[in-house]
């Protein structure tokens, strides 16, 4: 039989590496309509100018590795994107180039390019941006807000529902106005409903696997409830920790990156689990309110352990059901 060497990430099912990130693209541009609907043509400047970027850069990093471009590798589209939605609308040109920059050429490219990044590219963009320009990245203008596509943009900003929580206070907005995304924020991350469709569509496409997301989203719906940071019940703790800030896209489109999470279902779970805690726990105690990019990269710091000791507990499992089936085979004879 002969076997043909292919670079990660080796994806065990259906879809194609190409399908994956095509899936991807498709769902970040419906979740650009209400962005475009709230903040106008100017959603769509930054992310041509943000994506341009991220292509660029990755096809001079494929050339100066010596390797060939190739046109059906969409991943860095998908990191410009990625980082496009998850900034303020009023975010200065500057700050995406610089996200994109470092996402692709000292995050990605390093470790050797597409399915070899140890770190999720777009989240390591993102902090990048938040360290370096916090300002820009965490203040958000009014949904419907006159905002010019080029020039100086002077426009009254405010902090998103995340901030209020982090200061233990409880968001004045409204649950319905949260699920539709009517409410101050990164451009892509406030339409809650729109981004549940996007999960759902793919998990029945199995473009992601549910032990990535559901347990994520479990463990941090868990913390919540139990140790709410609003004066009122768990629920509602919940529901407000949940559709705040970037967590909610970023369990969709961040956790579920194949190339860097766990192989196995098992280890995906688990791997879920510890970012879905370690995102609350960042939130509760880090220094900023938006911490779902942090939490990704420390969590990704982890899968080669997570996928380790799972692979040595699977390994004792079928070494013992070995032995029984041996043992019981003697009996029998």
């Amino acid at each position: 039989m002969k076997l043909t060497k292919h670079p990660a990430p080796h994806i065990r099912y259906q879809e194609s590496n190409r399908t994956l990130m095509a899936d991807m693209i498709l769902l970040q541009l419906v979740l650009f309509v209400p962005a475009v609907v709230y903040y106008g043509l100017r959603v769509l400047v930054i992310a041509a100018i943000t994506v341009a970027t991220a292509v660029l850069c990755d096809g001079a990093c494929t050339l100066l590795r010596g390797k060939k471009l190739n046109p059906r590798d969409f991943s860095p589209v998908v990191t410009g994107l990625i980082i496009t939605l998850c900034m303020p609308a009023t975010v200065p040109y500057r700050v995406v180039i610089a996200a994109a920059f470092f996402a692709i050429v000292v995050v990605k490219h390093p470790f050797g390019g597409t399915g070899n990044n140890l770190f999720n590219p777009a989240a390591a963009g993102l902090s990048f941006a938040a360290i370096c320009w916090p300002n820009q990245v965490f203040m958000y203008p009014q949904p419907f807000e006159s905002i010019p596509a080029f020039g100086e943009v002077a426009v009254k900003l405010s902090q998103n529902p995340a901030f209020v929580l982090k200061l233990g206070g409880i968001p004045t907005n409204d649950i319905t106005e949260m699920i539709l995304g009517n409410y101050p924020g990164p451009m892509g991350a406030t339409s809650i409903l729109v981004i549940v469709a996007c999960l759902g569509y793919l998990l029945f496409r199995g473009t992601v696997r549910w032990q990535l997301p559901i347990p994520f989203l479990a463990a941090c719906a868990f913390v919540a409830f139990l140790f709410p940071r609003v004066g009122t019940n768990g629920v509602q703790s919940m529901l407000y920790e949940l559709m705040s800030g970037t967590l909610l896209f970023g369990a969709v489109f961040m956790i579920s990156d194949p190339a860097t999470n766990p192989k196995r279902d098992s280890s995906m779970a688990v791997y879920g689990i510890f970012a879905g805690l370690i995102t609350m726990l960042f939130r509760y105690f880090g220094g900023f309110e938006e911490s779902m990019a942090f939490a990704v990269l420390f969590a990704n710091a982890f899968v080669p352990l997570i996928d380790r000791y799972n692979e040595s507990l699977h390994r004792v499992i079928r070494r013992k059901n070995l032995e029984a089936r041996k043992a019981k085979k003697a009996q029998e004879a």
